[in-house]
């Protein structure tokens, strides 16, 4: 067996008459005199003895890596690694060279062996690269922040000077397209705007997105003229650069189908060098090898998941928008005169909280909201009235004081007390006639006039009832006159005496303001908690767990005279405030209702303080509100509501502020 090797001594060495008869090994000796001697030269052993050490330390020589050969008289002065052999001072050429050719194996698996443990420190190192890596994907929420990291993370990966990512888009009734969603280049900066390309076999990303297979490309322009794909030099072209090395990867997901494309471009020595050059470039870029491509294909599986995992949250999300905004329009359905109020106060609630957010006074310096709060905010704002599906349709839709049929009663009532008075009025004539045997024009006239006065009377009571069963703010006169009312007594068809209006209508016509009595507010009032009940039985995520206590408290007050909990200021949450402010400014301002005109801004605003000075609202809250005109901002972001006619032309509005005792 013949090993070579590089032995280096000392040219005052005595061993070189030894090493002259060696013929069985290959052996070049190489003299030395001081350490620069071995950095120039390939040596593999070094023979030390005390001609060498008269030259060069035995430190420096264990510094170079070699093999040492020590004379057992030196050794035994010596704490020497294992990679060192002894031998005596006199020793017979048989067994020096089987010592030597034993070192020259020895230091041949030495090398082996550093040389795998480099390649698995290398290993290492990218898997704790690839493992930081998607530690950072799974976290990133961003779906463009997320395909930026995925590029710029390759990159810095692979050592490669560009990068580009496509996405596979899928349509019913449609074919596949490619989209271009993404380039990243260290040496140029291209101006790139997203676009859709065909999904086909001719270039390099479709090839690959199409067949799933993963493209390594020495030279991108020495692919072979048969190929079904070629490289486009377009870029390169427009942008005075050079693509060598090319690597296309396919982004696979959990059903393997292709998601998207990776694709790598020229792989460098150093990653910090730009490749500014047609020379430099020939010089730096280096083909994809295999531990390059296994990072980068652990990456594309990462990316791939990351990718699907976003687009699946994206797609939840929209599904619960969607879900939230057709509740909302349902709802609106149900109630047409009052159609788009949760859309405005979502709107403005989202405007006066970013607004608060902003706000570096007072105690609003510590206020903020995040991403996820705002959101909370604004599907809490768009489902606050859902609850009004569990109040009564007749209740929601009670116009006046007394229901239709009510007021048909005492007009037929009203009617016949006067037919009565007519009977009783003829039979007055009948009696004269009978009595005297004529009617004189005096006696005649003053039974008219008696009979118009009673007449007269019936009908102003009539108006007084009709006025007072308008839901506008009763004057106190009326009171006076509805128990005068009451007190008119009649005879209905059976004999029964009683008075003109019973005692549930003179209750109802009492009611001082709006059409509703206590049990009938209380029920619009429930509204809340039906809202809470229903909004309790979604299964909200943690970060949107609070929506239900959110809209369950917007006609909650500081003082703790709101309702449905009597929630005091330190369990008002915060985003709840804002609603409330929001909620009250759009039911004073809507527009016109059945019973009662809009509030313009400045009259609306100053109720709002009004309130606020009461220690009803949050007055940080509603100077925020007014100071930065929120209610001006959100005006032209309200959607517009198609609501079909319902036929009613009325609906209690459930939070209208003039409602709940105002």
């Amino acid at each position: 067996m013949e090993t070579a090797t590089g032995l280096a001594l000392s040219s005052h060495s005595k061993f070189h008459t030894l090493l002259n008869d060696i013929t069985r090994i290959q052996c070049n000796c190489f003299n030395i005199s001081h350490l620069d001697d071995i950095a120039e030269l390939n040596v593999n052993i070094i023979l030390v003895d005390r001609a060498l050490l008269a030259d060069i330390s035995i430190d420096a020589c264990l510094e170079t890596g070699a093999t040492l050969l020590i004379e057992e008289s030196i050794s035994r002065q010596l704490k020497l690694p294992q990679y060192t052999f002894t031998f005596p001072e006199s020793i017979r050429i048989h067994d020096f060279e089987k010592l030597l050719t034993f070192a020259a194996e020895h230091h041949q698996l030495r090398q082996q062996h550093q040389n795998l443990n480099d390649s698995l420190d290398q290993q290492n190192a990218g898997l704790e690269k690839l493992i930081e890596v998607g530690i950072a994907l799974s976290t990133e929420d961003d779906i463009d922040t997320l395909l930026s990291k995925i590029l710029s993370e390759g990159m810095r990966l692979a050592h490669c000077d560009a990068a580009s990512l496509f996405l596979v888009e899928r349509e019913a009734d449609k074919s596949p397209q490619l989209k271009f969603k993404l380039t990243q280049n260290y040496s140029v900066c291209p101006s790139f705007e997203e676009q859709t390309i065909p999904l086909t076999d001719s270039s390099i990303v479709g090839h690959t997105a199409l067949h799933g297979e993963v493209l390594n490309i020495a030279d991108a322009y020495e692919i072979a003229p048969d190929s079904p794909y070629q490289f486009n030099r377009s870029f390169d072209k427009v942008m005075a650069y050079r693509t060598v090395s090319l690597l296309a990867i396919p982004m696979l997901d959990h059903h393997h189908q292709v998601v998207g494309v990776l694709e790598f471009i020229n792989r460098k020595k150093n990653p910090e060098t730009k490749l500014r050059t047609l020379e430099t470039t020939e010089s730096e870029v280096i083909p994809f090898d295999k531990s390059c491509l296994d990072l980068l294909r652990a990456l594309s599986s990462q990316a791939a998941v990351a990718i699907e995992s976003r687009k699946l949250m994206d797609s939840i999300n929209q599904l619960f928008d969607g879900f939230v905004n057709a509740s909302v329009f349902a709802i609106e359905q149900r109630d047409p005169t009052t159609s788009g109020h949760s859309f405005r106060v979502a709107n403005l609630c989202e405007v006066l909280a970013q607004s608060v957010d902003i706000c570096q006074e007072g105690v609003l310096d510590n206020v903020t909201f995040n991403e996820e709060q705002y959101r909370e905010l604004r599907f809490a704002a768009l489902l606050h009235d859902f609850g009004k599906v569990g109040v009564r349709e007749h209740v929601l839709t009670k116009a006046k004081k007394l229901t239709e049929e009510n007021v048909e009663l005492l007009r037929y009532r009203l009617a016949f007390t006067k037919q009565q008075l007519k009977n009783q009025h003829l039979n007055q004539i009948i009696k004269v006639y009978e009595q005297y045997g004529a009617l004189s024009p005096e006696i005649k006239h003053k039974l008219e006039e008696s009979l118009d006065q009673d007449m007269a009377q019936l009908d102003h009571y009539m108006m007084v009832i009709l006025a007072a069963n308008e839901p506008t703010v009763l004057p106190q006169e009326r009171f006076t006159e509805l128990e005068t009312i009451r007190s008119h007594l009649v005879t209905d068809y059976k004999g029964k005496l009683s008075g003109l209006i019973s005692e549930f209508e003179l209750a109802a016509l009492s009611i001082p303001k709006g059409s509703l009595n206590e049990q009938e507010r209380l029920e619009i009032e429930s509204h809340v908690s039906h809202t809470m009940s229903f909004l309790k039985l979604i299964p909200w995520t943690a970060e949107l767990s609070q929506i239900p206590n959110i809209a369950g408290a917007h006609h909650e007050k500081l003082d703790g005279s709101g309702y449905p909990n009597h929630l005091t200021s330190e369990n008002i949450p915060y985003q709840s405030r804002v609603m409330t402010v929001c909620d009250i400014y759009d039911a004073l301002t809507a527009a016109d209702r059945p019973y009662k005109p809009a509030l313009p801004d400045e009259k609306a605003l100053s109720i709002l303080e009004q309130e606020a000075g009461l220690g009803l609202l949050d007055s940080n809250v509603v100077k925020v509100f007014i100071d930065s005109k929120s209610f001006l901002k959100a005006k032209n972001h309200v959607p517009k509501v198609a609501v079909s006619d319902s036929g009613l032309n009325y609906v209690h509005h459930v939070c209208d502020f003039d409602l709940h005792g105002h």
